[in-house]
């Protein structure tokens, strides 16, 4: 039940002690908050007027300023933890001393003194609980839990606020609420203590320091920026007004509850409602506000409806009076109370929050300087000017009450001017903040893709990439290396296949002094046995030796000689033949390179010499990816070879094969595309359009289906379903970059990921500067929070559609093209019908048999034989003899749990958590299953990632297996397993070459678990 609170809250797991902490604490503020005010507007209005509650609003301000001088400068030369509890202790103890002091002594003073420090104590207790709140929640918690917590603040004022009207009527007296509010303060102290014992509240932790020289003072940002300059004038304006309110909202209250008890008892229901109001307005009006209506809507309906009821009031006290005498009174006292009850409500549940999506248009560098000087030093001038005003107003005799909602009513009229003006100013900073900055975040993305690894089998890996420069006399990677064994690769490799190339590197190794010397040793022994190699003539009889001495000579050798290795069937001979066109330069022949892209063990070596061509390989690896199409592998390694060299014609290339039929080579060419900056031409921008608008379609489609299976409460699926929409969502903002800004796309959509009404709103405000008309009104409802019925239906009038029944969606997803929908979700489609009812969902299956993907095979077969056994008899006639074979064990239950794909890839998933299945299914493939159970016949014949299996889940630690060094033995950990698997290297070696991204998890996996 406890668990199922928090989720339904949004508190993550390891959240929970935290949040529940500070949200006890929260609501113990808050009764302190409701019942500290009432206590002192109370008992100073029952022996005071509103002329000397605006005096007291005066000193309250110079009080408050000086108080929040002091904790500032104290909190920086004290530790948080220390000081935000003395903080705390130091407002509990003040208000029980003034408590004690109305016992003693309630003299006027003394009421005065309580009224004056309302103000100053509720601050000190604010910033301390907000301090608190900032340095334990991150950006991203705080994003998603700082309106919970504020929550709970306003549940302790309601609750304070309910309770005095009950303990009024048991005789509780007025003064004694203070006793309430030192209690509540006290609790919360102690909760800080709590806090501060249990977690970390340092500001600077895990976070780079800020450079204090870069920043500008509150001043001088006032007078140089007019963005800041108009938010300041504006929130002076909000309290200003605010003040004005709650003086004509008192004064009439003081008139009609003269008593102290009756003014508390009234003064507790009506804030209590306020703030039910407030909450109501905060969770539900504030969202649809700002998502229908935006932010200049926002910024102006609090001045708006304050403006409107402030005239109203003031037309009534004009025409039918305003003093108790008089009839006109009673309407007179309501429009003023609800006047007060829309103006503090709409600012804490609209313009509060409104302002935090102003906020994320300032510079991080000072954004929460100015935040802070906005709610803390304007905050307090602006009180102190309105007290200033206020009791200036009284001196004179002449003015009434109705004077001060005529002033009111003049403040307002600017207050709407300057909401207008902050809103245009708000439009200015985001284009501002979309100029400035641009591409630095993808410039940190892709400088953070690079990992370096320091595995034996990664050393091997970084040989292969740098054979072709250390052959080649450029020595930078020998140098640069930061992998142990990329030295101990080199010295492998030359001794196995006694390679000559390699001579002047075993030599370069020898002389480095940072080498150990038992490697010098063997480099310079090596090294020996090649120099006799080498000095024994070029008639060895050996024709790799012969070719070997022919690519380490300095002599270029003849086309013939490369002709006729390249026509050899030794896969070696053909890799000196190609390190040959790449050493020597040898233009003409980069053809036969690319021929070599399509022999299997070649690709790397191939494409590591066309690499070296750069531009000048260009048009040769343009040619070879035309006319391979049809070989997926050739022709994404052709696509990726464009994108890794800067060049203008390779752009215009890889932005037309954004149209490939082949999803995959489409995200191919894009990601690098994305990689380069580039921006697509003004004549090619319509044709680009046209296809972000296609796949907001797609992505549709797969919403609309999201919906349908959370209908139906598919939690297997909608898994499945949500990362084909995080796919797709990626390809879309790709598109978005190349087509606009990648910086301003990024910000965009780092907004959206926050997922609060603030962030998203900000997106959404960035997305009406940045986007083109024609994608607007598509775009925006599949980004905004909204529900997903929401979105398709309002997406259905660009893409007509509807969500479809639960059965024609699985047989939908079952047949739709593979470049929209991918396979493993199909699988996991398969594996959850539980009945054939209907002819078009038997052909359907009939079809898979044919498909040209194993797993989808192997599910459709199973799940045939499982509910119709003739559906797989009736068709396996026609399929081809080792298929067939396959899965005629498969049926008759020959073949093990552990053997079938669908099983495989999930174990793969388990172990290598990065990637998800869809991923992995090549390497799936590829998985060795080995049934045996005992170590002593455990046959390795390649090197892999091993790992013993027991009930589909590792049983063990996986081993990094390299033949060459274990020797036929395993050290096996004991236990009883169903089973082996082993993930061969070469596979490994597929992934690193081909999907280098993905490789990076596979990679650090097995340095995590090499010995």
């Amino acid at each position: 039940m406890r668990d199922r609170l928090f989720k339904l809250l949004g508190v993550e797991a390891g959240e929970e002690s935290m949040v529940s902490m500070l949200l006890a604490q929260s609501v113990f503020i808050g009764i302190f908050f409701g019942a500290f005010d009432i206590s002192a507007h109370s008992l100073f209005l029952s022996i005071f007027d509103e002329k000397m509650m605006a005096r007291g609003y005066v000193i309250s301000g110079l009080a408050g300023i000086i108080l929040t001088s002091a904790y500032t400068g104290l909190q920086t030369r004290m530790q948080f933890k220390s000081f935000s509890t003395i903080n705390l202790i130091f407002v509990a103890a003040a208000t029980l001393f003034l408590w004690v002091l109305l016992l003693i002594n309630p003299a006027k003073w003394v009421i005065f003194t309580v009224f004056i420090m309302l103000g100053p104590l509720n601050i000190l207790a604010m910033l301390g609980f907000w301090g608190t709140t900032g340095r334990l929640f991150t950006l991203r918690q705080g994003k998603r839990l700082f309106g919970l917590v504020d929550s709970g603040m306003i549940a302790g004022i309601i609750l304070s606020c309910y309770a005095i009207p009950v303990l009024l009527t048991f005789n509780f007296s007025p003064h004694n609420i203070l006793l309430i509010s030192a209690f509540a303060v006290f609790t919360g102290s102690m909760i800080q203590i709590l806090i501060g014992r249990r977690f970390d509240l340092r500001a600077d932790k895990g976070e780079k320091p800020e450079v204090t020289g870069s920043k500008k003072s509150v001043t001088a940002l006032l007078k140089s920026d007019s963005y800041i300059r108009v938010m300041a004038i504006f929130i002076a304006l909000s309290v200003m007004t605010a003040f004005f309110v709650q003086y004509s909202f008192m004064a009439v209250t003081r008139e009609q509850y003269p008593s102290e008890e009756d003014m508390a008892r009234f003064l507790g229901l009506f804030t209590g409602s306020m703030m039910i109001f407030t909450l109501l307005i905060k969770l539900t009006v504030f969202s649809y506000l700002i998502r229908n209506y935006g932010l200049r809507t926002c910024l102006a309906v609090s001045p708006v409806l304050v403006a409107a009821f402030t005239l109203i009031a003031v037309i009534v006290g004009m025409l039918m009076g305003f003093t108790p005498a008089t009839s006109g009174f009673m309407l007179f006292f309501m429009l003023l109370a609800l006047s007060r009850l829309f103006s503090k409500s709409l600012k804490d549940s609209i313009e509060s929050p409104s302002f935090k999506v102003i906020y994320q248009t300032i510079d991080e560098k000072i954004r929460y300087g100015v935040q802070s000087a906005m709610d803390g030093t304007v905050n307090e001038i602006a009180a102190l000017a309105s007290g200033l005003v206020l009791a200036g107003l009284g001196i004179l005799s002449f003015v009434k009450l109705i004077h001060f909602s005529w002033v009111l009513f003049v403040l307002t009229i600017i207050w709407i001017y300057y909401a207008i003006k902050l809103y245009s100013e708000y439009r200015k900073s985001i284009r501002k903040a979309l100029e400035t900055g641009r591409r630095e975040t993808y410039e940190e993305e892709i400088s953070g893709r690079k990992t370096i690894f320091r595995s034996r089998f990664s050393a091997g890996q970084e040989l292969n990439a740098s054979y072709l420069n250390l052959i080649s006399g450029d020595f930078t990677s020998l140098e640069e290396s930061k992998n142990k064994w990329f030295i101990e690769k080199i010295i492998d490799h030359t001794e196995n296949k006694k390679d000559l190339c390699l001579l002047p590197v075993l030599n370069k190794i020898a002389e480095k002094k940072d080498v150990d010397e038992g490697i010098k040793h063997r480099a310079l022994k090596v090294a020996e046995d090649l120099e006799q190699i080498y000095s024994s003539g070029s008639k060895t009889g050996d024709r790799l030796a012969n070719a070997r001495k022919i690519l380490a000579d300095t002599k270029q050798p003849q086309t013939t000689q490369i002709l006729r290795l390249l026509r050899d069937n030794n896969i070696q001979s053909k890799e000196i033949a190609i390190n040959m066109i790449g050493k020597f330069r040898l233009t003409d022949m980069l053809a036969d390179v690319c021929e070599c892209l399509e022999i299997r063990g070649l690709e790397n070596a191939a494409a590591n010499v066309l690499k070296s061509f750069g531009k000048d390989a260009g048009e040769e690896v343009t040619k070879k990816h035309m006319i391979s199409s049809g070989n997926f592998n050739v022709a994404n390694t052709t696509l990726r070879l464009l994108g890794e060299e800067n060049s203008g014609e390779n752009d215009e290339f890889l932005f037309t094969r954004l149209w490939s039929n082949s999803r995959q080579l489409k995200e191919t060419a894009l990601e690098s595309l994305v990689s380069r900056h580039y921006k697509v031409r003004e004549e090619d921008k319509d044709r680009l359009h046209q296809m972000i608008s296609d796949i907001i379609g797609i992505m549709v489609w797969n919403i609309s289906s999201h919906v349908c299976l959370q209908r139906e409460n598919n939690d297997f699926l909608l898994e499945q379903m949500n990362r084909e929409i995080v796919r797709w969502n990626k390809f879309l903002f790709n598109l978005l970059a190349i087509a606009y800004d990648p910086g301003s796309v990024n910000k965009i959509r780092e907004n959206l990921e926050s997922g609060t009404i603030e962030s998203v709103n900000f997106a959404l405000e960035m997305i009406d500067i940045v986007i083109d008309e024609s994608i607007k009104p598509k775009l925006i409802p599949l980004v905004d929070i909204i529900p997903d019925e929401d979105k398709v239906k309002a997406l259905f009038q660009f893409y007509p559609g509807e969500i479809s029944n639960y059965d024609s969606l699985l047989e939908n997803m079952i047949n739709r093209d593979y470049n929209l929908l991918g396979i493993w979700i199909r699988a996991c489609v398969i594996r959850t019908i539980k009945k054939i009812d209907n002819e078009n969902l038997e052909e359907s299956l009939k079809a898979l048999l044919f498909s040209p993907e194993a797993i989808l095979r192997e599910e459709s077969a199973m799940l045939g034989n499982r509910l119709n056994k003739e559906l797989y008899k009736s068709t396996s006639g026609r399929l081809s003899a080792g298929i067939k074979e396959r899965l005629d064990k498969i049926i008759a239950s020959d073949t093990p749990a552990g053997e079938l794909l669908y099983e495989k890839t999930k174990f793969l998933a388990d172990s290598f958590t990065g990637l998800t299945e869809e991923d992995l299914l090549l390497a799936a493939g590829k998985l060795k299953y080995i049934d045996k159970a005992g170590p002593e016949d455990l046959i390795i014949e390649k090197d892999g990632i091993l790992w013993p299996v027991s009930s589909g889940k590792a049983g063990a630690e996986a081993q990094i297996i390299y033949t060459t060094r274990f020797e036929g033995k395993v050290n096996t950990p004991a236990g009883d397993y169903d089973h082996w698997y082993l993930l061969p290297m070469e596979i490994v070696e597929e992934y690193n070459f081909r999907y280098p991204e993905k490789a990076v998890e596979i990679l650090k996996y097995i340095e995590s678990h090499e010995n």
